[in-house]
């Protein structure tokens, strides 16, 4: 590597040779200046790479001056200490990866037609599904707000309409078949015979049965943050998930069957990866497409099929809609909420029965 000898260094020059050029980016608690450098080969690659990291982060500029990424930056900053951790996690995928065409324009110059092109782009180049636009466009209309500029987005951009999808569900005897012995067989149970969402499998405690047996409550979750990272919450999706649902016996002896320590320990000590990533591999495997999430749809589609009543299937999956915002839980009376339980164990008890017990774990690379 080259470095100077005997020859007087210009300003910001290394003894390598190289250019630094340094921004102070904030104050610690006790008033001492953070500061980033850029080094680089030339003194104006490293002003350069300097001016694109302060522009875009909006360091010294004037509102009028800041980029829609400084902006959004400055938005979820100001945020940071009040929001859950998931949600900061999310602001921060869309500053990082949504409507990326827009983020080093200037908010003074942002124009109505630069945010339609970057949300069509997102849509025809990324597959970003209507979802995703809609919570970008949201959090940065709210971020270009906070800053005094009203552009009202969700409404005046349009959103491509949703692709259509037909994915067929395997039938349940299928999904029972590959599971039966394995480490998915509890959890895609909780899923499948009592709607459980992921977060909620691997939110249950054993303090969570009743005394008796007979019931489970559900009312935390462990909600996947990233890069095995979870956040523990005292609650559910909505105030609709937070349910107790009934307890077949078949769960329950497999869920005491496995050692446990406290009555504070999960049911389901599994990592997300473990239980999505790993299950749909594994079924994959064995000539099923299905994801863990769509376990739940299989839920609804099967108790569909048995005759069971809709209000009851939104009360066991604690599905949140209009309908729902309308105590439509009070349509259904408790005996015939038992004798649709009672199909349901029958159904879910024949498939047991009838399938093929000396299935193998699956291999650990999976």
């Amino acid at each position: 590597m080259a470095s100077i000898k005997g020859n007087k260094k210009k300003p910001g020059q290394l003894s390598s040779g190289k250019f630094r050029k340094q921004v102070v980016v904030g104050y610690d608690e006790n008033g001492k200046r953070i500061v980033k450098s850029f080094i680089a080969k030339t003194e104006w690659e490293a002003a350069k790479m300097a001016a694109d990291y302060k522009a875009r982060h909006g360091i010294g500029a004037d509102p009028d001056e800041l980029t829609v990424s400084a902006a959004l930056e400055k938005y979820i900053n100001a945020r940071r200490d009040i929001i859950a951790p998931s949600t900061l996690n999310g602001y921060n995928i869309i500053l990082k990866n949504r409507l990326q065409d827009i983020m080093m324009k200037k908010i003074s110059e942002l124009k109505i037609l630069d945010v339609q092109a970057a949300v069509n782009a997102d849509y025809r180049d990324k597959g970003s599904s209507r979802k995703t636009l809609k919570s970008a466009l949201s959090l940065v209309n709210s971020a270009l707000a906070a800053q005094g500029y009203e552009y009202n987005l969700v409404k005046r951009i349009t959103i491509p309409a949703p692709k259509a999808k037909k994915s067929e569900l395997p039938p349940a005897e299928d999904v029972i078949n590959a599971i039966k012995g394995t480490e998915f067989e509890l959890p895609c149970l909780l899923a499948m015979w009592l709607s459980l969402r992921v977060s909620e499998v691997r939110g249950l405690q054993y303090r969570d049965i009743s005394k008796d047996g007979t019931h489970i409550t559900v009312c935390r979750t462990r909600v996947y943050l990233g890069l095995e990272s979870d956040e523990k919450r005292d609650f559910t999706k909505n105030e609709g998930s937070n349910r107790t649902v009934s307890l077949p016996k078949y769960l329950y002896d497999m869920i005491m069957a496995q050692p446990h320590a406290s009555d504070d320990d999960y049911i389901v000590n599994m990592s997300y990866n473990q239980v999505s990533q790993n299950f749909r591999r594994y079924m994959e495997k064995n000539g099923i497409k299905i994801t863990f999430h769509q376990l739940r749809h299989l839920f609804a589609t099967t108790l569909k099929n048995l005759g069971v009543d809709d209000d009851y299937i939104q009360k066991m999956g604690g599905w949140a809609s209009n309908n729902i915002l309308k105590t439509v839980y009070t349509h259904t009376n408790a005996s015939l909420e038992q004798r649709f339980q009672r199909m349901i164990d029958d159904y879910y008890m024949g498939l047991i029965g009838g399938c093929n017990s000396t299935k193998n774990l699956p291999d650990e690379s999976g």
